[in-house]
């Protein structure tokens, strides 16, 4: 039997057992005792916590401002941030610090460690549909408080839309660098961590079949 598989019939035995306590029996002692999986739900629950909030501030501006270009704007950035949200808490949900399946630890992590990557990877492909409709609705919103105006009557100078697409065209790319480095901030550390597990846990089990 395999090293992986004997701690995974020790961890049934201990189903209330954190992953992080798993990785710690002196069977794997490469592993390292630190979880990153517990510190990935951990900013995955902050990120959701900025997200509700960034929701309600959305709210707070459709409210209050009588711009119907800017609530339309602002309406499709809630609803693409509504629906950021609730991946993001379905990855959470998915996220499991102990294990319950009859699979191996090492597929389990594989598992998971993929889970997260490809979810990070689709928020990133969505986010770049609707930087430019941000972008727009902050600078139609900004625009009309600014000079006073209507937003059709702020946007009707010729100039003002070469600022418009100046100004997206500079937001855009800026914002997904942005979202990028917040994302390797918040998992890119722990993702590696993981990988660093699963390669410790790939050359336990080469050992074992030698």
């Amino acid at each position: 039997m395999s090293t992986d598989n004997k701690n995974w019939k020790m961890l049934e035995q201990h189903p209330d057992n954190e992953l992080a306590d798993m990785i710690n029996f002196s069977a794997i002692p490469q592993i390292r005792s630190h979880n990153p999986l517990i510190k990935i739900k951990q900013n995955l629950l902050i990120n959701m916590a900025f997200g509700l909030m960034v929701c309600c501030a959305y709210i707070i501006i459709i409210i209050c401002f009588d711009y119907w270009q800017v609530r339309l704007a602002l309406g499709l950035v809630m609803v693409f941030s509504l629906w950021a949200l609730s991946t993001a808490f379905t990855q959470y949900r998915s996220i499991r610090t102990d294990i319950f399946s009859n699979g191996s630890v090492l597929q389990e992590l594989k598992r998971q460690r993929q889970s997260i990557v490809s979810w990070t990877r689709s928020q990133a492909r969505m986010a770049l549909l609707i930087y430019p409709v941000s972008a727009a609705g902050g600078f139609m919103l900004g625009g009309a408080i600014g000079s006073g105006k209507s937003v059709a009557a702020f946007m009707s100078k010729p100039v003002v839309w070469l600022l418009f697409i100046i100004v997206v065209a500079v937001l855009v790319p800026l914002c997904h660098q942005l979202a990028r480095w917040m994302s390797k901030r918040s998992f890119g550390q722990y993702l590696d961590a993981l990988k660093k597990n699963i390669e410790e846990l790939e050359v336990e089990n080469n050992l074992d079949l030698l």
